[in-house]
């Protein structure tokens, strides 16, 4: 499914190759948001006071820290290491949707302040979010196309190469 391809429901749906780059910065994001965590759970617990009589062992905090480490570290790792990494798209008339369950990134049109179209993605960026959208070449011109319809008149349009 590489290429754009209708479904039923007058929605289109692909998979594509993204940047390798772009997408070890997103992974090294998940990698400070996991450090972030360790560090905030260690330091909460050290400067939290202890009961009246009760002495503090030092273990406690190491339990939801090796937890953290125990998923996350693996998990960013492979996706550091992916040798082709893909992301799957899904466009309406409402908006585009990118990535797989619960970590997908909606784009709703209505909301876009800003597109820009390059040769091998398009970025819809609107107040609080940025979704890069990975198109095959040969359907840039309709996915540019199909969005740049739906978008709001004052939505700023740019192109580069």
């Amino acid at each position: 499914m590489d290429r754009v391809t209708p479904r039923a429901d007058n929605s289109y749906i692909w998979s594509c190759s993204i940047d390798k780059e772009f997408h070890r910065r997103s992974t090294r994001k998940g990698l400070w948001g996991c450090a972030f965590l360790v560090v905030f759970i260690a330091s909460a617990y050290l400067f939290m006071p202890a009961s009246h009589g009760m002495q503090k062992d030092i273990w406690v905090p190491l339990i939801p820290i090796a937890v953290i480490l125990a998923i996350a570290l693996p998990l960013l790792f492979l996706q550091y290491t992916a040798s082709d990494p893909h992301e799957q798209y899904l466009m309406n008339d409402e908006y585009v949707k990118s990535g797989y369950g619960k970590s997908s990134i909606y784009s709703e049109f209505k909301k876009i302040k800003k597109m820009k179209v390059t040769s091998g993605y398009i970025e819809l960026i609107g107040n609080f979010s940025t979704n890069r959208i990975y198109v095959p070449a040969e359907d840039m011109d309709f996915v540019r196309s199909y969005i740049m319809q739906r978008l709001p008149a004052d939505a700023e349009i740019t192109n580069e190469s």
